[in-house]
């Protein structure tokens, strides 16, 4: 993160592309107060663990489309919890039953935490219909 400035932007973008996967239960924990290297956890959920990846994928690509590059990935391959390491944005994608398990939270419970609103309605295209004419 270039300044204290960006950083909602930024992780609002980031957020944007977690729900644009339909990750769900997004929470960022303000790490600053902490003697860590970055300055927000980013804890969202997936269904399976191909949703997971796929968070993944498109949070990896966004960050770069803003100019982060990726430090660290672990998890991937087996896809329960995925980590992805851009220095002082660290984003972890959980099945909801690994979350529940290492409950990372509570680790820093002391933390400032932010918490984000589930996106459950299409946006964009709300009038959209789908009609499927039967084939001669």
């Amino acid at each position: 993160m270039s300044t204290d400035k960006d950083k909602p932007d930024v992780l609002q973008q980031i957020v944007d592309a977690v729900h644009q996967r339909h990750g769900y239960d997004v929470l960022a924990v303000d790490m600053t107060e902490y003697p860590l290297t970055m300055d927000i956890f980013l804890l969202t959920s997936a269904d399976n663990r191909i949703q997971s990846r796929a968070i993944a994928d498109h949070v990896e690509r966004t960050a770069r489309s803003l100019g982060w590059k990726l430090h660290h990935k672990e998890g991937y391959s087996e896809g329960s919890w995925i980590l992805l390491d851009f220095i002082d944005l660290v984003v972890h994608i959980f099945l909801p039953d690994v979350r529940k398990y290492y409950n990372i939270e509570s680790l820093w419970s002391d933390a400032p935490v932010m918490k984000f609103e589930d996106k459950t309605t299409i946006e964009d295209n709300e009038d959209f219909t789908f009609e499927i004419a039967p084939s001669d």
